[in-house]
This record gives C-alpha cells, structure tokens and sequence, in this order.
C-alpha cells in the first residue's frame, strides 16, 4: 500500500469531513426540531389567546350571575317582607274574628237556651229519618249546634208550578 495516501494530514481532513457531515446532519435535525417548536409555539399562541377569551366570558358571566342573585334577593326579601306583614295581619283579624265570635256566642248562648226546642224523642221513627224536620230536631253533632229547623214545605203549590219545581223546592228546603 501506500504510505503516501495515510499521511497525517490526509487522516486530520477525513476526521474533519466525517465531523462536517456530523454537523450537517445534527443541524438538520435541530432545524426540523426548531421548525416544529415555532409551529407549537403559534398553536400555544392560539391556545392562549382561546384560553383568554374563555376567562374574560366566564368573568362576565359571574359578574351577570352575581347581579341576577342580588336582584333575586331584593326580590325574595320584599316578598318575605310583605308575607310578613300579610301573617301579623291575618293573625290580627283571626283574633278579632275569634273575639267576635265569642262575643256573639255569649249573647246568643243565652236566648238559644230560653227558647230550647223540647228535647226529640231518643230515637227517631224510621219515617222521619231522612225528612228535614227530623234532621234539625237531632242532637249536634261534634259540638256544634243543631241547624235551625227548615222552613215547612208549602203545602198547596201554585197549580202552575211543575213536578220538577216541587221536586226542587222540596231538595232546597232539605238543603237548609
């Protein structure tokens, strides 16, 4: 072989050739790298750009989310405030009404008592049971007195009045 070709000098360019082609291919690969960085970068970019927008939108919506409570509230506490004085003026008519009708109670007891039907018979005929007389002379029922006693059928209708009026003269004064 020959030495010529092996000199040092001959060996230095080859090791600087394979280092350059080295460098080549090491800088186009960072250059792809580079190029996709700057492509993530402008995606980055837009995704804070996007990331922005979502937080000034979500920031109004809390600011109108918060104006619609306190309206809601101002709301709901004028309500609560007229239901308020509703109940103490309810309640204040109950007690007056209560009042009232203890007043009345107390003045008719009297008069109701005076004029007393006689007592009715312990147990009343089978006839009698369904007819309105025979209701009104029943004992009360729960405390509560015993209706008035309805208003006699009268006993000679007009000739012109039909059945059905009769029928209906006779379910009002039942009703009584």
């Amino acid at each position: 072989m020959n030495t010529a070709l092996l000199t040092p000098n001959v060996i230095a360019d080859a090791t600087v050739a394979v280092l350059l082609v080295a460098t080549i291919f090491y800088a186009a690969l960072l250059s792809r790298r580079l190029r996709a960085l700057r492509g993530d970068k402008a995606e980055l970019q837009a995704l804070i750009q996007s990331l922005a927008a979502a937080s000034h939108s979500a920031e109004t919506g809390i600011a109108a989310l918060r104006g619609a409570a306190e309206d809601s509230g101002r709301k709901l506490a004028q309500q609560l405030e007229q239901s308020q004085s509703l109940r103490d003026d309810l309640s204040f008519m109950i007690e007056r009404g209560t009042s009232v009708a203890d007043r009345l109670q107390e003045t008719l007891r009297p008069r109701r008592d005076s004029t007393a039907p006689e007592p009715a018979p312990s147990t009343p005929r089978p006839v009698e049971a369904g007819r309105p007389e025979a209701r009104a002379r029943r004992e009360p029922v729960m405390g509560k007195p015993a209706a008035p006693p309805a208003a006699p059928l009268p006993e000679a209708a007009p000739a012109a009045a039909s059945r059905a009026e009769r029928n209906l003269l006779r379910a009002l004064a039942g009703r009584r």
